[in-house]
C-alpha cells in the first residue's frame, strides 16, 4: 500500500502548527487535534500495512485516506465555543470514528476471537468510536444533562482517543513483534496482558462512575497493567535497533511516570487529600501521554515493523448468488453450469492437497477414488440431532426446505442421490469448481447444493465448498489430515494457534464473517469398496448434529 497515513499525518502536522500559532488552543484541544490529525493516520496505516486482500482491511484504508477532512472537522469542533456549530463539525468526526469502529468490527468477525494481538488492536479501532461520542456531547454542550462536568466529559473523550485507541493498537502491535520474533503464538502472559489493558478503559469508565474506593480500585488495576507493559518493553528494547530502542524506552519510561501521577491523583480522592488536581493531571499526566509516550510508541512501532503473522479472510470466495430458493436445480437456471466439461470426483487428485501436515500417500485408494470419482459411490446417512436440538430442528427443517439448501432432515435414515456438474470458474470466481447436488433418493427434496473448489495459502491447500443461500454465501474451509491409519479427516476447527484459513463463514454483500460453526469429517474404510464417514456439526463447543454415511463403490454392470 501507498504510504498515504505518512502523508497524512505529514499534513496534519502542518495543519495543527499553523492553527497552534494563529489561535489560542487549551491543551485539551491540542492533545485532541493532535489525534485526530497525526496519530489517527499513522497507526491506520501500520494496522493494515501490506495487505490489500483482506475486505475489512480495504475498508479500513479506504476510510483512513478521507482523514483529513474529518480531522479538520473534528478540530473545528474543539476550537469553536460549545455549542450547536461545535457539536455539528463533532457529528462528521464521530461519523468518521464509527467507519473505523466498523472496519475493526469486519476484522474481529471475520477471524474471530483468536489470535488474541489482532483482537485487541480490533477493539481500540472499536474504542475511538466511543470517543467520538464523547466528543459530540463535550463539544455540543451536553454535559449539563450530564451528572459530570463539562471538563470531565472533554477529558473522557481525550482518554477514548489515547488510552482506549492508542494503547491497545501498540499492545497489538507488540504482540505481532512477540509471535514474529518467538515464532510461536503470543503465549498466556501475553494473552492476560492484552485482555487488561483491552478492558482498562472499560474499567477506568465504571470507576469513575462509581466513584471512590471503587474507582481507586479500578485504576490501581488498570495503573499494573499499563507498569506490566512498560517493564516488558524495557527488556524486549535490547532486541530493537537503535532509534526504536531509544524511542520505546522513552515511551516506557513516560508510560511509568504518568502511571505513577494517575496512581496518586485516585489515591489523593480517595483519602481527600488533594496533592493533584485536574490541571495538574491536564498539564502533566495529559501532556506526557499524548505528546510523549502515545507519540512515541507509535514512531517505535512502525519502525519496527512487526511481521504480520497471518493474513485473515483473504481467501476466495465465490461470487454465485441467488434469489429465494436455490433446490437441486439453481446452477442449471442461473447458467452456472458448463455443460460442455464433465467432472466425476470432486477434486481431480488428492495429491494436490499435500502439505506438512497432510501426505495423501497414507490415506487407503478406496477413499481416494471416492473424492476423485465421486459419482461411482453412493450413500446413505443416519441423521442425529443431539438432545436439545431435536425439537429445534423441526423448525430449522421447515425453513431449510423452504430455502433448499442445507436442508438437513429430522433424526433418521435417508439415502442420498449424488451429481456431479462443472461449474463456469469465470462466473464463480475460483478455479476448477463443480458442483455436488445431493437430494434425498425417494422424495427427490434437495438437500445441498455445494460449489466444491480449493486454494492455495502459505504451503496449504484447502478445500473450498461454498453453498449459495438467498441472500448470501456460506464457504466452508477445510483442512486434510490424516489418522495414521489410512483415514481421511476434513476439518473447519481452528488449529492451535489460531493461523489458518479453516472454518465456516457468512457473506453478505463483500462482508465476510467467521460463524461461531465448527465442521468435523472422517472417512475410513472398513472393508474393500466400503467407506464409513462421521460428520459432526459443533455451535461454539457444543455438538448439535451428528451424521454417520455408508459409502459404498457401485457395482460396474456389464452387457451380456
Amino acid at each position: 500500500m501507498k504510504k498515504s497515513g505518512t502523508l497524512l499525518s505529514l499534513a496534519g502536522t502542518i495543519v495543527l502548527i499553523a492553527w497552534v500559532v494563529l489561535f489560542d488552543m487549551s491543551l485539551i484541544d491540542i492533545a485532541l487535534s493532535f489525534s485526530f490529525l497525526i496519530l489517527v493516520p499513522l497507526l491506520l496505516e501500520e494496522v493494515v500495512r501490506g495487505n490489500e486482500n483482506n475486505r475489512a482491511e480495504h475498508w479500513i484504508n479506504n476510510v483512513m485516506v478521507t482523514s483529513l477532512p474529518f480531522a479538520g472537522a473534528g478540530m473545528l469542533s474543539v476550537a469553536l465555543p460549545v455549542g450547536q456549530e461545535a457539536g455539528a463539525w463533532a457529528i462528521l468526526w464521530l461519523f468518521f470514528t464509527i467507519l473505523i469502529a466498523i472496519g475493526g468490527f469486519m476484522r474481529l468477525l471475520g477471524r474471530g476471537w483468536n489470535p488474541v494481538q489482532e483482537t485487541v488492536i480490533d477493539l481500540g479501532l472499536i474504542y475511538i468510536s466511543v470517543g467520538g461520542g464523547w466528543l459530540v456531547l463535550s463539544s455540543g454542550g451536553m454535559s449539563r444533562y450530564l451528572p459530570y462536568s463539562e471538563t470531565i466529559v472533554q477529558l473522557t473523550a481525550v482518554h477514548f482517543h489515547y488510552a482506549a485507541f492508542v494503547l491497545p493498537i501498540v499492545t497489538g502491535l507488540f504482540g505481532r513483534w512477540l509471535v514474529s520474533y518467538k515464532r510461536k503464538p503470543a503465549g498466556i502472559p501475553y494473552t492476560v496482558l492484552a485482555c487488561g489493558i483491552a478492558a482498562g478503559p472499560v474499567l477506568v469508565a465504571f470507576g469513575l462512575n462509581q466513584g471512590p474506593p471503587i474507582e481507586t480500585l479500578m485504576v490501581i488495576i488498570y495503573v499494573s497493567f499499563l507498569m506490566w507493559l512498560a517493564v516488558w518493553w524495557l527488556w524486549c528494547s535490547a532486541e530493537f535497533n537503535m532509534l526504536a530502542k531509544i524511542a520505546i524506552r522513552l515511551s516506557a519510561l513516560l508510560l511509568i511516570i504518568t502511571m505513577s501521577l494517575s496512581m496518586l491523583y485516585s489515591f489523593g480522592m480517595m483519602v481527600e487529600a488533594y496533592w493533584l488536581g485536574i490541571g495538574d493531571m491536564v498539564r502533566w499526566h495529559g501532556i506526557m501521554n499524548a505528546f510523549g509516550f502515545s507519540l512515541f510508541s507509535v514512531l517505535a512501532w512502525r519502525d519496527i515493523k512487526p511481521e504480520r503473522g497471518y493474513i485473515y479472510t483473504s481467501f476466495p470466495i465465490s461470487k454465485l448468488r441467488t434469489k429465494g430458493h436455490v433446490g437441486n436445480a439453481a446452477i442449471y437456471k442461473k447458467g452456472w453450469a458448463a455443460r460442455h466439461l464433465y467432472e466425476g470426483g470432486l477434486l481431480d487428485h488428492l495429491h494436490a492437497y499435500r502439505s506438512e501436515n497432510f501426505d495423501p500417500a497414507e490415506v487407503s485408494s478406496t477413499i481416494k477414488r471416492f473424492y476423485e470419482r465421486t459419482d461411482q459411490f453412493s450413500l446413505s446417512a443416519h441423521v442425529h440431532w443431539q438432545k436439545g436440538f431435536r425439537r429445534l430442528s423441526s423448525l430449522i427443517n421447515h425453513w431449510t426446505m423452504r430455502m433448499g439448501q442445507i436442508n438437513v432432515p429430522p433424526s433418521g435414515e435417508v439415502s442420498m442421490a449424488g451429481e456431479i456438474v462443472s461449474i463456469h470458474d469465470d462466473q464463480d470466481g475460483r478455479e476448477d469448481v463443480r458442483a455436488w447436488i445431493r437430494k434425498n433418493e425417494l422424495t427427490g427434496d434437495p438437500i445441498f447444493t455445494a460449489l466444491y473448489s480449493s486454494h492455495n495459502k502459505e504451503g496449504e491447500r484447502y478445500m473450498n465448498i461454498a453453498l449459495p443461500l438467498p441472500l448470501g454465501l456460506m464457504t466452508g474451509v477445510l483442512r486434510f489430515l490424516h489418522d495414521r491409519e489410512h483415514g481421511l479427516i476434513l476439518t473447519s476447527e481452528r488449529r492451535k494457534g489460531g493461523k489458518g484459513d479453516e472454518g465456516i463463514y457468512l457473506t453478505l454483500g463483500n462482508w465476510t464473517i467467521r460463524l461461531p460453526l465448527r465442521e468435523h469429517f472422517y472417512v475410513k474404510e472398513v472393508s474393500k469398496g466400503k467407506l464409513k464417514a462421521s460428520h459432526e456439526m459443533k455451535v461454539f463447543s457444543i455438538t448439535f448434529l451428528k451424521i454417520k454415511y455408508m459409502i459404498e463403490e457401485k457395482r460396474k454392470t456389464t452387457s451380456a
